[in-house]
């Protein structure tokens, strides 16, 4: 191995603690499951580093890992309550249609433009949820480590970039667990329950709730309003009542406490 892949397979491995730490938070969350595909996602990518030192069937298990890193994204799209245990079937289908082309070549790899595009355009569905959250950084490290495996695959190229890549792919766990955990505790109620929720569920079920309270909000004659960043224009005695309002909309999801 390079200077640059032992440094990712170090911070790779390491990762194993941020992602258990959001797993344990999760546990009791629709979004465990999401993140239990992101395991498998971790245990493909730790696969792959083996790949390399055995110098056997890397490209496969390259492949494979990008296809979970996608699955795991896509996963999130369906993290609520009466359907969230179906819609593992949904991201099943999902990483058959993909692991297709393995069948085809019996066990080896054979890629077309089209089926490369539908990867690419799975992994950019889950990523996208999570740009207009403070997870961002955490997301385009992602993208950037699976484009340069990616284009390796398409080119056969194993140059600088795609070191850089994986280096990126493994630091963004990491990302993710320290821009959470940069959460100001001077941040009031129900600011903090709405953006640990919008940050952890993504930019789709953020706005989807975030409609659903201004609504709520409407009809019950109250003056404040839901932005992305926070409650905005609601008296101090208004709070509370909002604040349970947030809670009831988010036991679909049931939130760590």
């Amino acid at each position: 191995m390079e200077n640059m892949d032992r440094a990712a397979a170090v911070i790779l491995v390491a990762a194993l603690y941020p992602l258990g730490r959001a797993w344990l938070a999760n546990r009791r969350t629709t979004l465990v499951h999401a993140l239990t595909w992101a395991a498998l996602a971790w245990l493909a990518w730790a696969g792959v580093l083996l790949a390399e030192v055995c110098g056997r069937g890397e490209g496969v298990v390259r492949y494979g890992a990008i296809v979970l890193t996608g699955c795991a994204g896509v996963a999130v799209l369906g993290a609520r309550r009466r359907g969230v245990g179906a819609w593992n079937f949904v991201v099943l289908g999902l990483l058959v249609v993909h692991l297709l082309p393995l069948a085809e070549g019996f066990g080896r790899l054979h890629l077309s433009l089209p089926r490369l595009l539908f990867l690419a355009g799975t992994l950019a569905v889950g990523l996208l949820n999570y740009l207009p959250t403070r997870l961002w950084p955490a997301a385009l490290l992602i993208a950037a480590g699976c484009g340069a495996e990616l284009g390796s695959l398409m080119t056969g190229a194993n140059g600088p970039a795609l070191g850089a890549g994986r280096l990126a792919l493994a630091a963004a766990p990491w990302a993710a667990f320290v821009l959470m955990r940069r959460r100001a505790e001077t941040v009031p109620e129900p600011d903090r329950t709405w953006l640990r929720f919008r940050d952890s569920f993504g930019g789709l079920w953020g706005e989807r709730v975030r409609e659903q309270f201004n609504r709520a909000a409407a009809n019950a004659g109250s003056m404040g309003r839901l932005g992305w960043g926070g409650l905005h224009g609601a008296p101090a005695a208004e709070r509370e009542p909002l604040l349970a309002t947030l809670r009831a909309l988010l036991t679909r999801f049931g939130p760590a406490e």
